[in-house]
């Protein structure tokens, strides 16, 4: 055989071994693409009634999103602002140029550090400015509520739910009927109060009477010490009597001995002039 009939033989034995080894690996190859593409297409399927919820679902986020953009309505969600005790007024850093218009009133939610927003209550535009609101509040302020309210951030919006509104309207009967009582409780307990100091002067006043003291100078001695003094005087009285009357007992007792002693006397003066009596009645004896 020729050299080169040699050398077409070796290259084509090699090309051979080379696309035998091509074709093993593309095989190897192919199958597994072909094991992915079954994972694949039993995935999709898996996942294809999930796709279609989550599609629903994201449906029905939309639509709720769309109803309470109507019911909230419009709203700026981060404006800074102040409210002024002094004035009574929200002095807001937003006008006109925001959206802002005159004659409006806008529901405001202060926001605080972590913009968690807290509802405030119902404001009315009092001055409009291109970059600056003065709101007035359509509400009766409580002085207890105006601490709470420092300068920061605050959002604002054209309109609440309805329900919501019911509900704050309702809160806030609740509220005036609480301070209503509360100014009523207030009165009652000055009454109370006014009527407690009247009866401890009173105490005070009958106490001084009795026990003595008090404001007057000098202040006077008191019942107690005015009858335990008539008692005193009473019961020196009373030994004085009883003196006396021991006395009179005693005399009259003196008395008695000496009517007796002078009975006797007279008894014995009589014994012994009745023998002269005799003989001066007799004379021719």
């Amino acid at each position: 055989m020729h050299i080169t009939g040699k050398l077409l033989g070796v290259v084509l034995f090699f090309a051979a071994a080379t696309g035998f080894i091509f074709a093993a690996h593309l095989v190897d190859v192919r199958g597994k693409w072909l094991d992915q593409f079954q994972k694949a297409k039993q995935k999709n399927e898996e996942s294809a009634p999930k796709l279609a919820e989550a599609r629903v679902a994201r449906e029905e986020a939309r639509a709720e999103l769309e109803r309470e953009t109507l019911r909230w309505d419009r709203f700026w969600p981060n404006e800074v602002g102040q409210f002024i005790p002094r004035s009574g007024t929200l002095n807001l850093n937003a006008g006109s140029q925001n959206g802002i218009a005159s004659k409006m009133t806008l529901y405001s939610f202060q926001l605080d550090k972590a913009g968690t927003p807290s509802y405030v209550g119902a404001f009315n535009v009092f001055q409009l400015q291109p970059n600056l609101t003065v709101f007035k509040p359509a509400f009766r302020i409580r002085p207890d509520d105006v601490s709470n309210w420092n300068a920061g951030s605050w959002r604002l919006r054209t309109m609440i739910p309805s329900s919501l509104a019911s509900r704050i309207a309702g809160l806030e009967a609740e509220l005036v009927v609480a301070d209503e009582l509360l100014v009523k409780q207030q009165s009652n307990l000055e009454t109370q109060t006014r009527l407690v100091t009247a009866a401890h002067d009173q105490r005070d006043e009958r106490i001084a009477e009795l026990l003595g003291g008090g404001n007057a100078n000098p202040a006077p001695p008191g019942l107690v010490a005015d009858i335990t003094q008539a008692d005193d005087q009473r019961n020196v009285s009373l030994l004085e009597v009883d003196r006396l009357r021991r006395e009179i007992s005693t005399a009259e007792q003196h008395v008695r001995h000496l009517i007796q002693e002078n009975n006797k006397l007279a008894g014995t003066l009589q014994s012994r002039l009745a023998p002269k009596q005799t003989a001066l009645s007799d004379p021719g004896r």
